[in-house]
């Protein structure tokens, strides 16, 4: 995807800024595919990695946050990328699904759809960053742009709202003495379920 070498955005015409930088004697991070070290580069105010064989990139928790909400670190990104030269190695696999390690701590990451509704699934570490395979980063930014995360959120915020309506209807059922529509373990269950989905696309995909 980011093969970074455009100067301009070819969406909004936005200037690209875009700067390699050494590692500065920082461990080393590999590619979870290629498993070769990804190439530090600045674009805009974040720091991202580059696979230069398979395209992939390397975000942290902190500059993907930026990228999500920042419409000109946006343009910034969208215009560092530059066509994909024949021959890329490609990890795509529609009938394949595989689990790679954290470029950090090795661990092996969670396979995330983006805002639950986005169909772009990215590999995430929860406490150190995501990885995008090629052309997965600019899908995400067209769906931000598109309001596909606004309406996640506002579609998170609902499911909360019945959710909560639910229990106060199941907790007003038990202090009047009526039986209530659904067992207590089985409604804390599915409360508690609603709750973690929701706190992890507003940790992991920028609230």
């Amino acid at each position: 995807m980011m093969f970074i070498g455009s100067r301009h955005c070819p969406r909004c015409g936005a200037e690209a800024s875009r700067v390699e930088e050494s590692d500065g004697g920082t461990a080393k991070r590999n590619c979870p595919h290629c498993r070769v070290d990804l190439k530090q580069a600045k674009v805009g105010n974040v720091t991202l990695r580059e696979c230069d064989r398979c395209a992939g990139l390397w975000v942290d928790v902190a500059s993907f946050e930026k990228i999500c909400v920042e419409r000109e670190q946006q343009s910034a990104v969208l215009g560092a990328a530059s066509p994909v030269p024949k021959g890329l190695k490609n990890f795509d696999s529609p009938n394949r699904v595989k689990y790679v390690p954290c470029p950090e701590c090795g661990e092996l990451m969670n396979r995330i759809n983006f805002a639950r509704c986005s169909g772009v699934v990215v590999d995430v570490c929860k406490g150190h960053g995501t990885w995008f395979d090629r052309d997965e980063m600019s899908q995400i930014i067209e769906f931000i742009r598109a309001g596909g995360l606004e309406a996640a959120r506002s579609k998170e915020k609902l499911e909360l709202s019945d959710e909560w309506q639910k229990l106060r209807r199941e907790q007003l059922a038990v202090s009047s003495g009526e039986s209530p529509m659904s067992g207590p373990m089985q409604f804390n269950a599915d409360h508690s379920s609603v709750i973690v989905a929701a706190k992890g696309l507003l940790k992991l995909l920028m609230d």
